[in-house]
């Protein structure tokens, strides 16, 4: 009787430890999966972010095309920079614009627009100017502060002036 009562201790050790080491393992699961989730949602923050900048700068750049005085400055405007945020959380913007279409549309501006075509009567893409505006959005992501790298968004619009 006394060997069957420490058998039964025996059990019950072994029982608790099995218990403990299951509970562990689903508690470092629960933990690895709300480790990443976090990781996403901040991934899908900065991400976000960054095109809701890029479609701001690319409205700024139209509207400083719009107007840029190309008479006094005898130049068009080709490129905006700036940046948005703290220094932790950093957006890097570049705006590079180019004018394609009927260059004797748009004066003071030779270098950056395609030679005039030779149309009696322009119509259609020969009656306007035309801007391309690339924009480009870089970040680093908070979950590797450590490195270098920078994560580059891009977004190019086709607009009439």
């Amino acid at each position: 009787m006394i060997s069957n009562i420490k058998f039964k201790r025996a059990f019950s050790m072994v029982t608790a430890i099995f218990v403990i080491f299951i509970m562990s393992s689903l508690t470092a699961f629960i933990m690895n999966i709300t480790g990443k989730s976090v990781k996403s949602t901040t991934v899908q923050y900065q991400k976000e972010e960054a095109l809701l900048l890029a479609r701001a700068y690319t409205e700024l750049a139209m509207l400083y095309v719009i107007h840029h005085n190309r008479v006094l400055n005898n130049n068009c405007l080709e490129q905006i920079n700036g940046e948005f945020g703290d220094p932790n959380n950093l957006y890097k913007v570049r705006v590079d614009i180019k004018y394609i279409g009927n260059s004797q549309l748009l004066p003071n501006c030779p270098k950056n627009i395609t030679p005039a075509w030779s149309v009696a009567n322009p119509t259609g893409f020969d009656s306007a100017i035309s801007l391309v505006i690339d924009t480009y959005i870089s970040y680093r992501n908070f979950d590797d502060l450590t490195s270098d790298r920078n994560i580059t968004f891009y977004r190019r619009t086709i607009q009439k002036l």
